[in-house]
Order: structure tokens, then sequence, then C-alpha cells
């Protein structure tokens, strides 16, 4: 992503440098000598003297001219200086807008997505602090070891195949009728209040 948000400065740096220069060119031609407005035209190019640079400076500003301006930073250092400068700088802060946020939602994607495949690390830990404390309910007395595997089996079954499977499941019933009654009648409070 780095690499592709470098490019893309490069690439409208470039752009705008072109831009600025055939801008200069164009307006300085129409302009005679004489005029007085000849000496008061301001550009981009000739504000911060891109004209007296040699072109591996010229880059570096460019680069980091459009690198300001489409994160929208804009830190005010480097500015569009004429009225057609600045009609294409807005839509070059447009474009930047929709480009990095477009790049955020990628990389919060890849997040999400590293964070779903945690999420069955995390269900196993809970089924094991689950085990504890019928452990603890059931006066430090653990469950058979049979019933433990089954359980475990069922549930890696569920998140692997469906997450979204219902409580209601015979299967699950039928295990959770091998527990004590105490432990039964526990659990059952603890369902029904977890909302709460």
């Amino acid at each position: 992503m780095v690499l592709i948000i470098f490019n893309i400065s490069y690439f409208l740096g470039f752009f705008w440098f072109i831009f600025c220069e055939l801008n200069y060119r164009i307006t300085k031609d129409k302009l005679s000598t004489l005029d007085p407005v000849y000496f008061n035209t301001e550009t981009f190019y000739t504000y911060f003297g891109l004209e007296d640079n040699n072109n591996g400076r010229n880059a570096i500003v460019v680069v980091y001219y459009a690198f300001t301006s489409l994160s929208t930073v804009g830190f005010g250092d480097l500015h569009p200086r004429s009225n057609s400068e600045r009609l294409v700088c807005s839509f070059i802060l447009l474009f930047g807008v929709a480009i990095f946020s477009y790049i955020m939602s990628i990389f919060i994607e890849i997040l999400d997505q590293y964070k779903n495949l945690n999420a069955d690390l995390d269900e196993g830990d809970n089924l094991s602090k689950f085990f504890g404390l019928l452990r603890r309910f059931n006066d430090n007395v653990p469950i058979k070891i049979q019933l433990k595997e089954q359980i475990e089996k069922h549930f890696d079954y569920k998140w692997k195949k469906d997450k979204n499977q219902s409580v209601n499941d015979p299967e699950e019933e039928a295990m959770l009728d091998q527990l004590p009654e105490e432990v039964q009648n526990r659990i059952f409070c603890e369902f029904l209040f977890s909302d709460f």
C-alpha cells in the first residue's frame, strides 16, 4: 500500500509540475514584457523557484507537494498561486480524498480479516474457561473426558461450519443433559441473564 501511495504521489506530482510549467509558459507568451502584469503574474512554477532548480530538486518538491495534497494534510508551505492552478488542485484534492479513503478501507478490511482469523482461537480459550467453570461448580470434580471431547468436537465443527447455528440444537441439549443437575441449572441461569 505504501508503494501504491508513493506511485500515485509521484505521477500526480509530475502531472502537477508539467501543468504548472505549461501554465507559466502560456501566461508569459500571452503577455508582453512591457506589460506591468508580466512582472506581477505569480504561478507555482515561479513563486517557489522551480525554474531555477535542477530536475532532482524539482522532483522532490512536486512529489512532496502531491503527497501532502493527496493526504489532505496540506502544510501550506507549497500552494497554488493562480486561479487555473487552484482549479486543477481542487480536482487533485478530491481525487486524493477518494484514493486515500479507498486505501484506508482496504487497510481496515485487512485488519478485520486478521482479527477474524484469530477469532476461533479466542472461542477455544473461552471453551477452556467454560470447562474450568464447570469443574469449579462441580466441587472440583472434572467432567468425564469423553463428554469433554464430545463438546470440543461439537464446537470445533460449529465454529468451522456454522457460526450462526441456533442454541436449540438437539445434540447440544443431549450433551448438556449429561451434566449434573446443579450445573445445568447454573448454566441455564447464566444463559438467561447473560443479555442483562
